[in-house]
């Protein structure tokens, strides 16, 4: 492979890696119990970890939990729901196993966060976080860009905020919520002064924000790394942010 297909296919795992962060559910397949091997399908809400594994939550009387309990064997499929034509956008198929009670508790509060609706079933005992621990990748990002990722091609270029991102999102939520406002005004659809946001998670490509009960991923300028650290990211995001908002209000 030669080094620019490389680097073309680098490009691909950054995009899809941010496709991955910014939709939020996908359709979970699993290999039926009840109807002999055939594979069944139902759409949950997943988070994607840091390192690219992906966490669901489920009650052991759904029909997939059953089937992931007898059969590890997994896929979950997402796409670019923002296309009218779902053939011509953007989707990504992961093929993992599923592993039972092995999500830690901090992963498990940030799924919490991104989906606070389900707390209401911490009190039902049936309930259990499942992590699907990645195998390999199939990523289409348009006409003619298929991709097959390995798990090392999905961490090849990775770098890790797990230890900062704590600092992070609080330094954000107490001091710069008037660039997150102005983040948000730009790169999305809420243009409100009265909306209200909060900053959830922070990732190498990116960071996920509530704004007013709805959760929105923000994709960095470029991923971070040892040489483009967050704090830059962020001044350089809401430069961006500002000019384009400065020339949306002149016309």
């Amino acid at each position: 492979m030669t080094e620019k297909s490389i680097s073309k296919k680098a490009e691909h795992v950054i995009q899809a890696r941010k496709l991955a962060r910014s939709m939020h559910s996908g359709v979970l397949s699993t290999v039926s119990l009840s109807v002999n091997g055939f594979p069944f399908g139902s759409v949950t809400p997943y988070l994607m970890t840091e390192a690219g594994d992906l966490v669901v939550y489920a009650s052991d009387i759904a029909q997939h939990s059953r089937n992931m309990k007898a059969d590890s064997r997994v896929s979950l499929c997402i796409h670019d729901a923002s296309q009218s034509d779902s053939q011509a956008s953007a989707r990504l198929t992961f093929l993992a196993n599923a592993q039972a009670d092995a999500v830690d508790d901090a992963t498990q509060h940030k799924y919490m966060s991104l989906f606070p609706q389900a707390k209401k079933y911490v009190q039902a005992h049936d309930f259990r976080f499942y992590l699907l621990k990645l195998e390999r990748l199939r990523y289409i990002g348009g006409f003619g860009e298929i991709y097959w990722f390995s798990e090392h091609d999905w961490n090849v270029n990775l770098h890790s905020i797990a230890e900062q991102e704590a600092a992070i999102v609080n330094h954000m939520n107490l001091d710069h919520k008037d660039a997150m406002l102005d983040m948000v005004h730009s790169f999305t659809e809420h243009k409100s002064e009265e909306e209200k946001v909060n900053m959830l998670s922070c990732y190498a490509e990116g960071f996920h924000v509530m704004v007013n009960q709805e959760i929105i991923f923000i994709p960095f300028m470029k991923p971070l790394s040892e040489a483009y650290d967050a704090r830059r990211a962020m001044v350089d995001l809401t430069h961006s942010a500002r000019r384009n908002n400065l020339e949306l209000a002149a016309g």
